[in-house]
């Protein structure tokens, strides 16, 4: 196996990883619109810390000369600032009556909250799908590349 080829395999397989870590943010997002608890290091909110914005403002730069690779960043942020948004309507701090804090209890999101965060977990989901596939074709490329136009990615 020549040196370039398996530069081409790990690259893709860092690729794999950064998808594998989008899915995973996903799921937590999804997980938590359900109401389930999940910890504060499972959702970051911006879209530079999450497992996938650490691999595309990290590692992943070497590919900026790409347009495919560029386009990802629009919807990441979009489905960052998305979350915020479902974020705000699930868990803002709201308004209870002093006995319902005496007891302990907190104010929850009302019907139209909840559904609008659902509208909005589609939006999230449907730009997720999108990265999905821009990251596919950058896949493809890479493993298209000419030698020569890979090695002068490093």
């Amino acid at each position: 196996m020549t040196k370039t080829l398996e530069k081409k395999k790990e690259l893709i397989g860092k690729l794999r990883d950064a998808k594998k870590a989008h899915r995973r943010w996903v799921s937590n997002a999804q997980i938590l619109m359900q109401g389930v608890p999940v910890k504060n290091d499972q959702l970051p909110l911006n879209d530079t810390e999450c497992g996938f914005g650490h691999w595309y403002y990290g590692e992943g730069q070497a590919l900026l000369a790409y347009p495919v690779y560029r386009k990802i960043e629009a919807p990441h942020t979009a489905l960052h600032a998305t979350y915020l948004q479902i974020f705000d309507l699930l868990f803002r701090e709201r308004k209870v009556s002093l006995f319902s804090r005496m007891l302990g209890k907190k104010a929850e999101p009302t019907p139209a909250e909840l559904a609008k965060a659902k509208k909005l977990f589609t939006v999230l989901n449907a730009e997720s799908i999108r990265i999905m596939g821009l990251l596919d074709e950058l896949a493809d490329l890479i493993i298209s590349m000419e030698d020569t136009d890979f090695e002068n990615l490093f």
